[in-house]
């Protein structure tokens, strides 16, 4: 990686992205809260495309540039700018920038930072959020009755758990080897009170997961051969996770007593999908989809008058498959296994870990491709296993 001289200072490429992703995750956590009500609506739209746009001055300008990854970043780039236009959605063509951008960037430093400036910023929304600074969006599954849902600041009380998830699994990847049974206890209780507070059942299942996932991960690691049989297979649950989805979402019929049970469990999610698939079909580059959410103070307010409008395709298989098309798909499924498969290969077993649960939540949930929660699709390209890796982390050379 080259470094660029502006008079006596020297910036890298390390530098360059990790400014570029907190410039992004920050803008892009905080347009998902309720801090945004004070802001006209695109007015952090541009910040993210100056962080994007530093991304691709580190890959052409920084990096070292061989003809054959000159060519590829092109065509990659011509790829996701297709896919963009195609599906009049911003997120792939974002993760991919930040995908290519990741060549010789130290990956556990981008984690750290995700994990602390993460925490900083959910703990002042939920602390602005309960002192009245900002609102905190409450839903009931019945409307006027049943369960009540907070949501801390968040626009919805499922993003405030998947940010929940997402940020203990960048502990379990930072400190793999430190996670002990008192982080399992922990676990168990953050699980109790995304149900208690939020009723995001799905994400609470999620950190139950984690903890058998983990145990296996971590047992495969110190080389038992029981747990190493079992962790071996860990990169094939992209793969599954995906296919399974897609099978039970497209044969999905009410009629059918079994589906329809799963269906209830998982929120009425198949029959969104199927509902997807019916109305959009399949394409090869992707194509707009209209979606009713109610996430934010415009999706609360049709949650209180008009339920019926709701359409939203929460699986991020489904989603990817409708919104961009099968071959990003595949791509996205091929990028996941592969970062998996790596890991099993170097016997470091936290990267995979984290992904099989990741893979398992992305068959009810939409964060596979937003940066601002899964930042472990950047793995692909980014240095992970270098054996100068730096001891000390946020200071390290790059």
């Amino acid at each position: 990686m080259n470094n660029l001289k502006i008079n006596k200072f020297y910036i890298n490429g390390q530098l360059i992205y990790e400014v570029a992703f907190v410039f992004y995750f920050t803008d892009f956590f905080l347009q998902f809260t309720t801090f945004m009500d004070f802001f006209a609506k695109n007015t952090f739209h541009m910040f993210s495309y100056i962080a994007l746009g530093m991304i691709i001055f580190k890959l052409f300008f920084i990096d070292q540039q061989t003809i054959k990854n000159f060519l590829i970043d092109i065509f990659v780039l011509g790829f996701l700018v297709l896919t963009w236009r195609t599906s009049s959605d911003f997120m792939l063509f974002s993760m991919g920038i930040f995908i290519l951008g990741a060549r010789g960037v130290n990956f556990d430093r981008i984690i750290y930072l995700y994990f602390y400036v993460g925490i900083i910023i959910l703990t002042l929304a939920v602390f602005s959020s309960l002192t009245g600074v900002i609102q905190n969006l409450v839903y009931r599954r019945g409307q006027t009755t049943g369960t009540i849902r907070q949501s801390f600041g968040v626009v919805y009380p499922t993003d405030f758990a998947a940010h929940v998830l997402y940020f203990v699994l960048a502990y379990c990847y930072l400190f793999f080897e430190k996670i002990s049974i008192k982080s399992y206890f922990v676990f168990c209780l953050l699980a109790y009170l995304l149900i208690y507070f939020c009723d995001a059942r799905l994400s609470a299942v999620s950190l139950l997961l984690l903890i058998p996932v983990m145990i296996i991960g971590k047992a495969a690691q110190r080389g038992k051969k029981f747990a190493k049989k079992i962790a071996n297979y860990y990169w094939s649950v992209p793969i599954l996770s995906a296919y399974i989805i897609f099978l039970i979402t497209y044969f999905y019929n009410k009629s059918n007593l079994i589906l329809e049970k799963i269906n209830s469990l998982l929120s009425g999610r198949l029959a969104l999908g199927k509902k997807g698939f019916e109305q959009y079909g399949f394409s090869i580059f992707g194509q707009h989809m209209v979606e009713h959410s109610w996430g934010g103070t415009t999706g609360m307010r049709m949650f209180m008058t008009n339920q019926s409008k709701y359409f939203f395709i929460d699986s991020s298989y489904i989603r990817i498959m409708i919104l961009y098309g099968i071959i990003a798909l595949l791509i996205v499924l091929g990028i996941m296994t592969f970062i998996s498969f790596r890991s099993i290969s170097n016997e470091k077993y936290a990267l995979a870990t984290v992904l099989v649960v990741i893979s398992i939540s992305a068959v009810v949930e939409q964060r596979l491709l937003d940066v601002s929660y899964d930042p472990f699709l950047i793995a692909l390209l980014a240095e992970v296993y270098a054996k100068d890796k730096s001891k000390n982390i946020i200071g390290g050379k790059s």
